[in-house]
């Protein structure tokens, strides 16, 4: 709490207070979306398991997950 106290009676202009503002939303937004990225394609490895190499090849439109 002692670095945020003397952050808090620093006098800073308009700029440093974004520049501020914008590092602490990107570190909280950026730790957790790292973290439900980590948590959900491990689920999901765990829950197909490996893919097959006997599974089909499809190239074209539609082949990708976003196109099917």
């Amino acid at each position: 709490m002692k670095p945020v106290n003397e952050l808090m009676k620093q006098q800073m202009t308009r700029k440093d207070f974004l520049r501020l503002f914008a590092a602490a939303l990107l570190s909280v937004f950026g730790i957790s979306n790292f973290i439900q990225y980590l948590l959900t394609h491990s689920s999901q490895q765990h829950r197909s398991g490996p893919v097959s190499s006997t599974s089909q090849n499809r190239h074209g439109f539609g082949s990708s997950k976003f196109g099917s």
